[in-house]
């Protein structure tokens, strides 16, 4: 069997609609991280604006086959007022929540945090990058950690409160040059604030001194994403490609973005209309699938063609294989 047929009988397999996808609740965000890819980009397709609670029931009583939903991607989940009527009708639909992709509670609603408890959500993964005001904040700019640590602390209140194991509760800990001081700290204060800590590099290459860049090592494998790349051969952020075929991206206003990190072009201007299962299937989704399995050059009028994750896979010819997409849906 050729790789083409291969894809074809597995792109076929897919056309059904995923049971999982990823809604943006709020794309707007009160901290004003470096990093972050809404700052300071014009550019950018995801505008500032809210998911509201009509566009979001009606969507999921148009699709049925929808089991869970990750409500996030680069704005700040907690701003969105309607947020405990969402999780609400999503737990009365027996659909599956999370904030996986990361929120900064910085400001949260009681009601909000009280929904994710009644609600049942089953994880949340906050942005803590230090355990001193003056570290957290040279990342997180703008933000209180006294604020993040009270909102963690008033959830688990809640959590006791109704006898609920859920949500999960992620410290997650991006190392940089500034902070590595603090990641034996940062495992104490997530321990004291019942959270599971995990690490994540980024903003390290050429800045971070041979001893440090041991320790980084010996906690996660890599002393950086540039060594992690040259090791593996692979982008670091690879996985979110997965999402273009499992768990696929939408924008707070109906735009489909396919995956987490494409703030460049659109797949289709609005699911909230239309028939879901045929946007995601429409000429330019299948095309932007076979460009991340190597079966088709390159195009400048899909998204990917601009990530440095696509980038990676060409130069070190890593495609998607169909195996691998299969085992990554497990």
């Amino acid at each position: 069997m050729t790789r083409e047929n291969t894809y074809g009988i597995f792109s076929g397999d897919l056309e059904k609609l995923p049971s999982t996808v990823r809604i943006e609740a709020c794309s707007i965000c009160q901290l004003h991280c470096p990093m972050c890819q809404l700052i300071g980009n014009s550019t950018n397709i995801i505008g500032h604006g809210k998911l509201t609670f009509k566009k979001f029931s009606d969507f999921l009583i148009r699709n049925p086959a929808i089991k869970s939903i990750e409500l996030g991607n680069f704005g700040e989940v907690f701003l969105n007022p309607q947020l405990p009527e969402i999780l609400e009708f999503a737990h009365r639909q027996g659909i599956i929540t999370e904030i996986d992709e990361g929120a900064n509670l910085n400001h949260a609603s009681d009601d909000a945090l009280d929904a994710l408890v009644r609600f049942g959500t089953s994880r949340v993964r906050c942005a803590i990058d230090g355990v001193t005001q003056s570290v957290y904040a040279q990342y997180r700019v703008g933000g209180s950690l006294r604020n993040v640590i009270k909102n963690i602390s008033r959830i688990n209140e809640l959590k006791k409160k109704y006898g609920s194991s859920t949500p999960h509760l992620v410290f997650q800990f991006i190392i940089f040059e500034h902070n590595i001081n603090q990641i034996e700290q940062a495992a104490l204060l997530a321990e004291m604030l019942k959270m599971k800590i995990e690490y994540k590099l980024d903003c390290l290459s050429g800045e971070v001194k041979d001893e440090r860049a041991e320790k980084v090592r010996e906690l996660t494998g890599y002393s950086d994403r540039n060594e992690y790349l040259g090791r593996e051969k692979v982008h670091y952020m690879r996985h979110l490609c997965y999402h273009m075929w499992h768990s696929p991206q939408i924008n707070w206003d109906g735009k489909l973005l396919g995956c987490s990190r494409n703030i460049w072009g659109v797949y289709a201007e609005n699911v909230f209309e239309g028939i879901f299962s045929e946007q995601l299937n429409n000429d330019k989704m299948r095309y932007a699938r076979k460009m991340l399995m190597g079966l088709v050059p390159k195009t400048d009028n899909i998204p990917c063609s601009k990530c440095s994750v696509f980038e990676s896979m060409q130069k070190f010819e890593n495609w998607l294989s169909p195996n691998e997409l299969k085992l990554s849906q497990q």
